[in-house]
């Protein structure tokens, strides 16, 4: 549900991804060990690595640790994967200062109180349809599905649908090899 119109996304290169809630369902397996477990979408991965492939910059950024994030991370193709982040405002605009760019080129994608500072001010903000209320209220597209169930894919086609490069991702899959 496109709730604030659609903000223009003309200049967004960069895709910035919270984890545990947007990326998973949000729940976190622990064992009588040391073993984590968590489930990841595979449909959110794939749409993730043609964002990379097109030159869009990602960057993971969570509270956590977890090798299982770092992992995924590398799977995909995401070298910027930053854990254990308190304060993800301040570590995105040390960011942004070391590798010019601002949250004007920025889109967000969260789900929690956590997120809301840096979804305020991003370019675009989307969220999984059981984030928070006021994580609501701050984006611009809450998607259909929730966290872990397909919401990163559905508003990632939607920011390179609007901006006209969607069909780049469908050629890419519909050329013979």
């Amino acid at each position: 549900m496109l709730t604030n119109g659609g903000i223009g996304v003309k200049n967004i290169n960069t895709i910035f991804l919270d984890v545990d809630g947007t990326l998973t369902d949000g729940k976190i397996y622990l064992d009588n060990g040391k073993n984590e477990f968590k489930a990841f979408n595979v449909k959110d991965g794939l749409m993730i690595v043609q964002m990379i492939k097109m030159g869009y910059d990602v960057i993971i950024m969570t509270g956590r640790n977890s090798e299982v994030v770092a992992r995924r991370a590398a799977e995909l193709g995401i070298e910027e994967c930053y854990q254990g982040v308190r304060d993800k405002k301040a570590a995105l605009e040390k960011l942004m200062k070391e590798n010019d760019f601002g949250y004007g080129n920025l889109a967000y994608l969260g789900d929690d109180l956590n997120d809301l500072s840096v979804m305020k001010e991003a370019r675009f903000a989307g969220c999984p349809a059981d984030a928070a209320a006021e994580v609501k209220e701050v984006s611009d597209l809450v998607s259909e599905f929730k966290g872990g169930d397909g919401a990163v894919r559905e508003i990632l086609s939607h920011i390179l649908k609007a901006k006209g490069e969607y069909n780049k991702v469908i050629e890419s899959f519909s050329e013979s090899s």
